[in-house]
């Protein structure tokens, strides 16, 4: 039990299904996989895996958790809704996102179609994939909206990017994201859908810092942004893009980031960074320092047999998510979940 940390449960994935949404509270860790098997682990005095859908026919693209609801988005197809009642998550209903005519016209789009969610709120947008012989960027205008789960309230409008570009984050009201405009021309882009335009497009080229690869980003208060650049440099900007705070991370690369708030009136935050080798940090705003946590590698309640099997060696996209004393982290051979005693 070093670093004081017990393994609660192993969610396993089978027939090399990564996961690839995941949401934590106290009560629950949500999750779903590219095959859109999904699900929920609970955390109270009856701890036990509920499967919601073991196959879809698109990939599990978010998982929320509200304090009585649990949203799932399937593709850019539908919303699966699980209310509770009498103190279980027993009330399913579907909320479609497009009216298709048919299955092919579904496959037209649905291929072109990104999927963001953040709340009660859903992002996506139609872009322009480009082709295996289109080897350079073309900015087109690409429709977009955004529609409330809740109530069915939309908006929508049209964005010039690059049909190669790379999104970090949806706020609910912003949307960050890279554009790759050539060979060495790179923007980092801050879009307001409120306002339907840009806040702000930075040309990483033109600035006098070394901006490196840009891997993680994620939307903080106050109209800041933590990113990852150059594998473990970590910084928080501005809207405008000045520099507020940067560190270079102890450990090995990062893949994975988190950001955690106690409230929604709390400006401090915690920032969990994920590594490589394994090992978890957390960044404590209030006192502006990056502190150790774990590694999985060495915690006794997980077994040698898995740790021989290791933890990130295919190289999927992996996710980190932190809330009160549980962490939760997805790996080659599925979501740990665990609790600092």
């Amino acid at each position: 039990m070093e670093y004081g940390y017990t393994l609660i449960y192993q969610i396993k994935i089978y027939n090399s299904d990564p996961i690839c949404s995941i949401d934590l509270n106290d009560e629950l860790l949500l999750f779903g996989t590219m095959l859109g098997y999904c699900g929920y682990y609970t955390l109270k005095s009856e701890q036990k895996l509920i499967i919601i859908s073991e196959i879809e026919d698109e990939h599990i693209t978010g998982t929320i958790i509200k304090k009585n609801k649990l949203y799932i988005s399937v593709g850019d197809e539908k919303i699966i809704v699980i209310t509770k009642k009498n103190n279980s998550f027993n009330d399913t209903n579907i909320t479609e996102l497009n009216n298709y005519e048919d299955d092919n016209a579904h496959y037209k789009i649905c291929e072109k179609v990104f999927t963001m969610m953040k709340g009660n709120l859903i992002f996506q947008i139609q872009l322009n994939i480009p082709r295996e012989e289109q080897s350079s960027a073309k900015i087109d205008d690409c429709y977009w909206k955004t529609k409330n789960i809740n109530n069915s309230i939309t908006s929508n409008g049209i964005i010039r990017i690059s049909n190669y570009w790379a999104p970090f984050d949806f706020s609910g009201k912003y949307l960050i994201f890279l554009e790759f405009l050539g060979e060495h021309k790179r923007t980092f882009d801050i879009f307001s859908c409120y306002d339907k335009k840009f806040i702000k497009q930075i040309n990483l080229s033109e600035i006098k810092e070394n901006i490196g690869h840009i891997s993680h980003a994620k939307i903080l208060k106050d109209e800041k942004i933590f990113m990852v650049h150059s594998y473990k440099i970590c910084q928080i900007r501005d809207f405008e893009f000045k520099l507020i705070k940067e560190f270079v991370h102890h450990g090995n690369e990062i893949i994975a980031i988190d950001v955690y708030y106690k409230n929604k009136t709390d400006k401090n935050y915690e920032i969990a960074i994920l590594d490589l080798n394994c090992d978890v940090y957390k960044y404590n705003s209030k006192d502006d320092a990056e502190v150790y946590m774990l590694n999985l590698h060495k915690l006794s309640c997980i077994s040698t047999q898995i740790k021989d099997q290791k933890f990130f060696s295919i190289g999927w996209p992996y996710f980190i998510k932190i809330f009160k004393n549980l962490v939760a982290i997805t790996t080659d051979q599925g979501c740990f979940i665990l609790k600092q005693s």
